[in-house]
């Protein structure tokens, strides 16, 4: 790994590589840094992995995100009447989407980091902490698509329903936040994830079935006002419930708010990003030979 007396010799324009002594964050983080390039490199190849030998090519990307939005904002709210919080249901349904969508999408594909990579890492160093950031890139396609959906859909409301359901103030900053803090989030978990994956291919299925029920326990298709109110404080343990109502109390006025859960939230990630780091530098080494 790239040490502290790696350096770039001008002379002959390559790298002296010795051992990493520190595994900690900070370490990891430099490594990164000095790494970015190939960084960008694997996060443009994940995301062209997207429609790879495809017929429809990038056409698939938005096909695979505007239908289950359609379908699921029709069964959910023309069916079945789910709660809305005073707006239209299908904007409802855009915005509890757009955070929970940079949480499950990076989550899955960061977990296959290593291991759609194993190739490569075979025949040159590459630091392994950066294969599933890359990775992650290809899942932050949809939440890109579904945010120019919502902003569609808001003209569309202001234009025919003479409706701006999305007021510019200082709330929208929260919005930011919550991405950033689902992002590391989903992060913090491949590490976990995408050493596992490598080890046994039985892990991405279980990723995308633990996801499924988990977004059915957060405030994703419903709001938290329709939870009975003795069962609340167990829904807000779950850590994505906070970042969620709070990118959709940053998004639409008068509704409830909690910077405590925030918080909450907040601190089981850096717990979560803290442990990661650690179980992928004891555990990366020893995942590469059993490749």
């Amino acid at each position: 790994m790239l040490g502290k007396n790696a350096s770039l010799s001008p002379e002959r324009q390559t790298w002296v590589i010795d051992a990493l002594e520190d595994q900690g964050l900070g370490a990891r983080v430099r490594e990164v840094w000095q790494y970015r390039r190939i960084l960008r490199f694997f996060s443009a190849k994940s995301v062209q992995a997207l429609y790879r030998k495809t017929y429809l090519g990038p056409w698939w990307i938005l096909i695979r995100t505007l239908v289950p939005l359609g379908v699921g904002s029709f069964v959910f709210g023309s069916v079945m009447n789910v709660p809305s919080a005073g707006v239209p249901y299908f904007l409802f349904f855009l915005i509890g989407q757009v955070p929970w969508n940079c949480f499950d999408g990076p989550l899955i594909r960061g977990s296959r980091g290593i291991e759609v990579n194993r190739d490569l890492l075979t025949k040159l160093y590459v630091p392994r902490i950066i294969l599933p950031m890359g990775q992650m890139s290809a899942g932050l396609v949809e939440p890109v698509i579904i945010v120019l959906v919502m902003i569609a859909s808001l003209v569309y409301y202001r234009v025919y329903d003479n409706v701006w359901y999305v007021p510019l103030r200082v709330e929208l900053l929260a919005c930011v936040a919550s991405v950033l803090l689902v992002m590391v989030f989903a992060f913090s978990l491949s590490l976990w994830t995408s050493v596992w994956q490598a080890r046994a291919r039985d892990v991405r299925f279980a990723v995308r079935y633990v996801l499924a029920f988990w977004m059915m326990f957060t405030p994703v298709i419903y709001p938290l006002s329709t939870v009975p109110a003795n069962l609340r404080w167990l829904m807000n343990l779950n850590p994505m419930t906070a970042p969620i109502e709070t990118f959709r109390w940053g998004m639409l006025p008068g509704l409830e708010h909690s910077w405590g859960w925030f918080g909450y939230a907040v601190g089981v990630t850096l717990v979560t990003l803290a442990a990661g780091v650690w179980h992928f530098a004891r555990t990366e080494a020893i995942t590469m030979d059993k490749m």
